[in-house]
Parts: C-alpha cells; sequence; structure tokens
C-alpha cells in the first residue's frame, strides 16, 4: 500500500517558492526602464559631451566589492549643465540595481568635470556623492557615502 505524503511538506514548500518568485521578479523588474533607455541610447549613437551610453566597471574601496556599470545620460536641463544620469550595476554576478542622479557638468579646457549627489536609505549608505571626469570617451569618477566609497570607470559606448 503506498503511502500518502504529509500535507503539510507541501505548504511548507509552497510560501518558499512564491517568495523565491517574487523577489526574481521584483529584481529584474528594476531593470525594466533602464533596458528600455539603454536601448533608445544604442540607437541614437555616440553623441557629442556626456550624453549617450557609457558602460564599464565600478570597484568599491572599502569592501573590494565589485561589477558592471552601465549609464544612460540624457541632454542637460538647464544652462548650468545638470544632466540626469541613470546607472545600471551588478554584483555578485547576479544582483542588479538601478538608480538616477543628477550631476552638474562643467567643461575645462581639455575635459569635462561632474559631480552631484542622491540619498539612499541609511540602510544603503545614505547621502552619496559623486565627482569625476570624462576626457574624450573615457570616464572615470569616485563615489562616498557613510558606507562605502569607490570608483566608476567606463568607456563610451559606439
Amino acid at each position: 500500500m503506498l503511502k500518502k505524503r504529509p500535507q503539510k511538506r507541501f505548504t511548507s514548500v509552497m510560501p518558499r517558492l512564491l517568495l523565491t518568485f517574487c523577489l526574481a521578479a521584483l529584481l529584474s523588474s528594476c531593470s525594466i526602464g533602464f533596458n528600455r533607455e539603454w536601448k533608445a541610447a544604442l540607437k541614437k549613437g555616440p553623441q557629442p559631451g556626456v550624453e549617450g551610453a557609457w558602460e564599464g566597471t565600478w570597484q568599491s574601496d572599502v569592501n573590494g566589492h565589485h561589477g558592471q556599470l552601465r549609464s544612460v545620460v540624457d541632454p542637460a536641463k538647464n544652462t548650468e549643465g545638470d544632466h540626469t544620469f541613470h546607472y545600471h550595476a551588478t554584483w555578485a554576478g547576479f544582483l542588479t540595481g538601478t538608480f538616477h542622479t543628477d550631476h552638474r557638468v562643467k567643461p575645462e579646457k581639455d575635459h569635462l568635470q561632474f559631480q552631484g549627489q542622491h540619498t539612499m536609505p541609511d540602510w544603503a549608505g545614505g547621502l552619496y556623492t559623486y565627482k569625476g571626469t570624462i576626457k574624450g570617451d573615457e570616464f572615470s569618477a569616485s563615489y562616498d557615502c557613510a558606507l562605502d566609497n569607490g570608483t566608476f570607470q567606463m568607456t563610451r559606448v559606439k
């Protein structure tokens, strides 16, 4: 005679499967808007100045964490040179996150200087500040917050 499996095991597995599915859907949904902007920027091709698509890496100087980094930079919003940078970062090989931040971009003799900031929740570091330069197709920046600091290195996508 075959024994029936206890119903308890099935009901204890289902919530974990549902939680895993919801977490995977949430993490992947963070990239949907960015991917749309990324494809549009690639279709437009390289733009003058800071605008357009950039890709490279980020690296934490505190804990050594690192990952891929992409950014889409919008046209200037005003005469002061404020641009929205939409970043998409990966870490731990499978986690991703996106965020928008405004950077003020100023032309210098042979490069562009930029700086900006945005606020994340305290558990994620609080206030992040950014400073960087763009020379030709090379993007180099540093970031700093209460929990971390590090660098971004990217090149213009052609």
